[in-house]
């Protein structure tokens, strides 16, 4: 299988849960990335937060964040939310409050996607692990140095380099992949009664084994019906 072969099927994958629109959408090499520019970001972000998470050793940590990183989280929903709105009014023709670009779409993307997995991963870890550590999942200065590296993830999207872009495209599909599975596992977990009998990280693997397959076909599922509705 080819690299673009490989983008074509999180292209597929992707196309039930996001428009595609090529002028929306990063370019590399003459094709567009299998996600538009902000779920490209979303996706980013999510991958970025969740090797932070392993990295720093909080795979366990069920606790919440701090009220001043989780008011940190609901700005950066704000401000995906506000710039899609804006991004919509100008698709409709109608008044807006500025000109959108791509390089706004990935950054409030990403932003979000750390928000997400930050607010996330404390329930997973609850539910996952028979014994999950009383920690913060995220702390401040962790989150700041996380919107750095965002920062400069966007920064690098933004030049036309067609290998960053391919790798990216790689990655926000896989982390599309990744959060349709973690919230599969979820609820696989409560229907086989396996919430928090996780010991070790092959146990939590097992989950993420059975809950791949509902996660694949839903996806499967929501192209073919767009496919369907609105045509290849």
């Amino acid at each position: 299988m080819s690299h673009w072969s490989l983008l074509d099927l999180f292209h597929f994958l992707g196309s039930g849960v996001c428009h595609q629109l090529p002028a929306r959408s990063l370019q590399a090499g003459g094709h567009a990335l299998p996600l538009c520019a902000r779920d490209t970001g979303t996706y980013l972000g999510l991958a970025l937060g969740l090797l932070a998470i392993l990295l720093l050793r909080r795979a366990r940590a069920s606790l919440v964040a701090s009220w001043p990183v989780l008011a940190c989280c609901g700005l950066f929903f704000v401000a995906w939310g506000a710039d899609g709105l804006n991004s919509y009014l100008v698709l409709l023709g109608q008044p807006h409050v500025y000109e959108p670009s791509n390089t706004l779409r990935l950054l409030t993307g990403i932003l979000q996607g750390l928000a997400l997995i930050i607010v996330v991963w404390p329930v997973a870890a609850f539910t996952f692990w028979r014994q999950a550590e009383h920690r913060r999942v995220i702390r401040g200065h962790e989150l700041a140095l996380l919107v750095g590296i965002a920062l400069l993830v966007v920064a690098l999207l933004s030049l036309p380099l067609d290998f960053p872009r391919y790798v990216a495209g790689i990655l926000s599909g896989l982390g599309l992949v990744g959060m349709f599975t973690l919230l599969n596992t979820l609820l696989v977990a409560v229907a086989l009664r396996r919430e928090g009998t996780a010991d070790t990280p092959r146990d939590v693997l097992r989950l993420l084994a059975i809950a791949l397959v509902p996660a694949l076909a839903e996806l499967v599922i929501l192209s073919l019906l767009r496919h369907w509705l609105l045509g290849f």
